[in-house]
């Protein structure tokens, strides 16, 4: 018998990778995400969005996550308004 088949298959951490269609779903139903998930939604890179957290004033608004020190999460309402920005036309009114 070979080791292989003795071995678990590796734990994830937290949960599985969700689709953009998945996330912008939670943010209309009011979910807050992380910032690397906000980047995906947006189609940004995660130091974009930390940028936007780090700005003054936060162009996203954000909260501190119970329990996990540093880690923050991103306002719903404020990533939908970035989400909004970036497929409108430019030139529409």
């Amino acid at each position: 018998m070979s080791i292989t088949n003795t071995l678990d298959p590796p734990a994830t951490i937290g949960t599985m990778a969700r689709t953009v269609e998945e996330l912008e779903r939670a943010l209309r139903d009011g979910e807050w995400l992380r910032p690397g998930d906000v980047a995906l939604v947006l189609g940004a890179s995660k130091s974009t969005v930390v940028r936007m957290l780090n700005a003054d004033p936060p162009e996203i608004r954000y909260r501190r996550k119970a329990g996990t020190g540093r880690h923050r999460e991103c306002h719903p309402e404020d990533v939908l308004t970035k989400l909004a920005e970036s497929r409108r036309v430019h030139g529409d009114q």
